[in-house]
């Protein structure tokens, strides 16, 4: 018999482990490209945004890091 995973609530957070910590360091890495790239002010979001994307902001490489050869 086939089952739909995704169709039960909760089965893929238990398969991961329920890792929070992970989810919200790829949310934060990802809010902080998102960012980086359209060159967004971090000042005009409200305070816990702001905070997130600094936090992910340490995750990402130097915008001018030489590639190696």
């Amino acid at each position: 018999m086939h089952q739909n995973v995704a169709a039960i609530s909760g089965t893929i957070e238990v398969r991961a482990g329920r890792s929070q910590l992970l989810s919200r360091l790829y949310h934060e890495v990802g809010l902080a490209a998102v960012a980086a790239e359209f060159k967004l002010p971090v000042e005009p979001f409200e305070p816990e945004l702001a905070e997130a994307i600094e936090r992910g902001a340490r995750y990402l490489a130097p915008p001018k890091l030489p590639l190696a050869s």
